[in-house]
């Protein structure tokens, strides 16, 4: 009983945070898993991947039907990001697990500044870069989707604003749709894996409904403070990531 309720409360932590700050599935779901539920850390990546492409898809659709998405760039991010998310994928299982959590913790870091410094300095771009420069920022986000089961928000929502020149609010919303395909095509390549569906159940039960409440709350909770709190977090998490595996791989 005592398990079950620790996985509702990941889920819910993970809803939050997507519902709050429209990301940070991953970067709380794949610690939480290795930690706090002795999870294998390529199970973890691999049921990361379902958890965030489940609630990126429903997000998306949501977005897509109050009219803040943008077809057309989605597909262009998603389709050169499924191709390298499924490589990403196959590459992730030849590697070994302590080596993907370094790496995911060094990541961290990465987003944590990202997220503390926020979008508001971003400029939206009058005219768009070339097509090809599109395609391979949406190859590199799904890369980095299918080797460590992250998203790829923080990386997507600034490009499709510099690069492409949507406004924030369509980018965000568009960005949702391309992390669903990129962790779809993710998921492809761990089909193998031998996945816990009642801790999916559980974690997306919790999840769920965490995030249409936070979608409720988020007006009334000043989202910058929120964001810099979050990305606190995120420090305090990686770093203890990074020290307890360069621990392990001293001894």
């Amino acid at each position: 009983m005592t398990t079950i309720l620790i996985e509702l409360c990941i889920g819910a932590f993970v809803g939050l945070s997507l519902g709050l700050l429209g990301g940070g599935g991953a970067v709380l779901i794949v610690p939480s898993m290795v930690y706090l539920l002795n999870v294998d850390e390529h199970i973890a990546l691999a049921t990361a991947l379902i958890i965030v492409g489940i609630n990126a898809l429903v997000g998306g659709v949501i977005a897509w039907r109050d009219g803040r998405t943008q077809i057309r760039t989605a597909l262009i991010f998603g389709a050169s990001g499924m191709v390298t998310a499924y490589i990403g994928a196959l590459i992730s299982r030849t590697i070994d697990g302590r080596i993907l959590l370094t790496v995911f913790s060094i990541l961290l870091l990465i987003i944590a500044v990202l997220m503390y410094r926020g979008n508001a300095h971003l400029k939206q771009r009058d005219t768009p870069h070339s097509l090809w420069v599109i395609v391979a920022v949406g190859a590199g986000v799904g890369l980095i989707t299918g080797t460590l089961g992250v998203g790829g928000g923080f990386v997507i929502v600034p490009s499709m604003v510099l690069l492409v020149g949507l406004p924030m609010r369509n980018a965000v919303g568009t960005s949702l749709l391309v992390i669903a395909m990129n962790s779809s095509a993710s998921l492809i390549g761990h089909l193998d894996t031998p996945f816990d569906w009642t801790l999916i159940g559980v974690l997306l039960a919790g999840a769920l409904p965490a995030m249409a409440i936070s979608g409720r709350i988020s007006a009334s909770i000043n989202q910058d403070k929120l964001r810099k709190a979050f990305a606190l977090f995120i420090t305090v998490v990686a770093l203890f990531m990074l020290g307890e595996n360069v621990v392990h791989f001293s001894q």
